[in-house]
């Protein structure tokens, strides 16, 4: 499973450039929401998480998370899954990861199947 989720975070990274989905009608359709301009610091957060540092990858995804951006909703909720960088919480988990399927990460999806 650790080989998959690296994988999944690695090719993130690289995909860090994607547009935002198209909003959906149904509740579990994407969000539509403004694309943040703050790629930087989007770098940054997928950038620590990949390299293990995870005191600074929450500190820095978190706000990212909180503000809509997919890919933080993503690394904070795998956080979350595995205790790095902060307590382990399988429900605060699930609630990230949710929300990072709901604004179009197939990855977010692939992993809260994986919970059933």
């Amino acid at each position: 499973m650790f080989n998959k989720l690296f994988l999944i975070i690695l090719g993130v990274v690289v995909i860090v450039p994607m547009s935002v989905a198209q909003a959906g009608t149904r509740a579990n359709a994407p969000l539509k929401i403004t694309k943040l301009e703050d790629t930087a610091s989007e770098k940054k957060c997928l950038e620590a998480y990949v390299n293990a540092r995870f005191l600074d990858a929450y500190t820095i995804c978190l706000p990212l998370a909180q503000k809509g951006m997919r890919d933080a909703q993503l690394v904070t909720g795998l956080m979350y899954v595995f205790g790095e960088g902060i307590e382990k919480n399988l429900e605060t988990a699930k609630l990230w990861l949710r929300k990072a399927s709901r604004n179009g990460s197939e990855e977010a999806k692939e992993i809260l199947a994986e919970f059933k």
